[in-house]
């Protein structure tokens, strides 16, 4: 079977499952259901050789957990990334991809429908709007939860379904816990250092990235330590260095707008007075006033 762009799904996928046994077998054809987003929820194992390569199921949000060996996850008309054991991956829907086989593979994997499903979004670093990974400290629960889903999946008792989808909202939240945790103060010093430099160009997504942090956890934990958000940091560094220039030289307003990142002079002094209470000329009046009192 191919999808709209021509990738081939077929019959290449041989999906490897476990019993409560312990044993495996080959599903040789999967349902057409499985290739229709949001229609099923389908998990297993699979192992393949060093060389082996398949095409995935793209239309559906992917979790992947490594438990052997190493796969290089190729995107068509994108990048291509290598993932090795201990690494938890969510692939978003998105452009096809293929799986190269690097090193003898056991992959534990699931396919769900995370918009019609689950409440919680994940917040996992991302590498690009298509894949977040993690690499869980504790990797045994996660390897019970991909068990239990697999079982779920296997046997199909009645309430499988949504207790399938339970336990998957469990894993996106234990991963979400990990990230908020990834801030720690080395992240904090490091992004603030960067906003203090008021010539600095890096955008705040760009560096939620360096701290390998989802944009929603590094705004909410950068919140939680300084009592404003990122861009409100960075604003009270530049007003901060605006009245550097106002009392140590003799720029003018409008020059001092250009050197400090500021649109114009007008925008500047309506953020100025809103932080000081007071215009910047005013500012260094009084400045000059006072200074001239001390001398």
């Amino acid at each position: 079977m191919k999808d709209e762009e021509g990738f081939d799904y077929g019959n290449q996928f041989q999906a490897y499952l476990s019993d409560r046994e312990g044993k495996t077998f080959a599903m040789k054809s999967l349902p057409e259901s499985w290739y229709l987003t949001g229609c099923e929820l389908y998990a297993g194992v699979q192992c393949q050789p060093s060389g082996f390569r398949y095409p995935a199921h793209n239309r559906n949000w992917n979790l992947l957990l490594l438990e052997s060996g190493r796969v290089k996850v190729i995107f068509r008309h994108a990048a291509s990334y290598t993932f090795v054991p201990g690494d938890l991956v969510l692939l978003a829907p998105g452009p096809p991809r293929e799986f190269h086989v690097l090193e003898p593979l056991k992959i534990h994997w699931i396919h769900f429908n995370l918009d019609a499903h689950l409440q919680y979004r994940p917040e996992w670093p991302s590498r690009e709007k298509n894949v977040f990974l993690l690499q869980p400290p504790a990797l045994n629960e996660f390897l019970r939860l991909f068990s239990a889903i697999s079982d779920l999946c296997i046997f199909r008792q009645k309430g499988w379904y949504r207790l399938g989808y339970c336990l998957i909202q469990e894993i996106l939240l234990r991963g979400n816990m990990l990230s908020e945790k990834g801030l720690d103060q080395e992240h904090i010093d490091f992004a603030a250092r960067i906003l203090r430099d008021v010539t600095a160009a890096a955008s705040i997504t760009e560096l939620a990235e360096q701290c390998h942090l989802s944009r929603a956890v590094f705004f909410r934990k950068f919140r939680e330590t300084f009592g404003m958000s990122p861009a409100q940091y960075r604003e009270q560094q530049k007003l901060n260095y605006v009245r550097e220039l106002l009392e140590n030289t003799t720029k003018s307003v409008k020059e001092i707008a250009e050197i400090s990142g500021f649109a114009d002079a007008f925008y500047l002094s309506h953020r100025f007075r809103k932080m000081f209470g007071i215009s910047p000329r005013e500012y260094r009046r009084n400045y000059l006033d006072n200074l001239s009192r001390d001398q």
